[in-house]
C-alpha cells in the first residue's frame, strides 16, 4: 500500500521545482532577451558613431581639408577597425547589390564597420594624395585592398560602391607615376 502523505508531499516538491523551473527558465529567457536587445542597442550606437565619423570625413574632402580627413578617419579606424576586420571574415563575397539598383541595402548595412573603416581607408589615401604623400596614399590604398576588400559604401544617387575597387584605380594611378 502507498504512503498517500509522501505521495503528496513528493508531487508537492515535484510542482514546486517545475514552478522554480518554470520561473528560473522565464528569468533566463528575460536576460537572454535583455542581453540581445541590449547588444542591439550598442551595435546600433557604434553604428551612429562610425557613419557620423566617415560623414564627417566626407564633408572635410569636400571642403579639401586633408588634415581633417585624416583626424575623423583614424578616429573612426581605431575605435572600429577591429570589428571591420570580424565583419570581413564572416564574408565568402561581397554582398550583392544589383550593381546600381541598391538590393540588399539592409544586409550591406548590417556589415556597418566593414563599410564605415573601408570608406575611411579610401579617404585616408585621398587626403595623403592631396597632402603629396603618394607613398603614404598607397598604403592606406593597400590596407584597404588587402583586408577589407568586401567594403561598401553608399551614394547619395541610389547605388552602393566598392572603395576597394576605387583604391585599385589609385594604386594603378600612382604606380604609373613613380619615376
Amino acid at each position: 500500500m502507498i504512503d498517500h502523505s509522501l505521495f503528496l508531499c513528493i508531487l508537492s516538491l515535484d510542482t514546486t521545482y517545475l514552478i522554480t523551473m518554470k520561473n528560473t527558465t522565464l528569468l533566463t529567457l528575460l536576460t537572454l532577451t535583455l542581453c540581445v536587445f541590449g547588444a542591439e542597442k550598442e551595435d546600433k550606437e557604434k553604428n551612429i558613431a562610425a557613419s557620423e565619423l566617415t560623414e564627417a570625413a566626407w564633408r572635410a574632402n569636400l571642403k579639401r581639408k586633408p588634415e581633417e580627413i585624416l583626424k575623423q578617419t583614424e578616429k573612426c579606424i581605431k575605435l572600429f577597425e577591429k570589428e571591420a576586420l570580424k565583419m570581413q571574415k564572416t564574408l565568402k563575397a561581397p554582398i550583392s547589390t544589383g550593381g546600381n539598383q541598391g538590393l540588399n541595402r539592409e544586409a550591406v548595412q548590417a556589415q556597418w564597420a566593414l563599410n564605415e573603416v573601408g570608406t575611411c581607408y579610401f579617404l585616408q589615401g585621398k587626403a595623403y594624395e592631396q597632402l603629396k604623400k603618394p607613398e603614404l596614399a598607397l598604403e592606406s590604398y593597400r590596407k584597404l585592398v588587402n583586408e577589407l576588400p568586401y567594403a561598401q559604401c553608399w551614394d547619395p544617387g541610389g547605388w552602393f560602391w566598392k572603395p576597394a575597387k576605387a583604391a585599385q584605380k589609385r594604386i594603378a594611378a600612382l604606380e604609373n607615376k613613380k619615376p
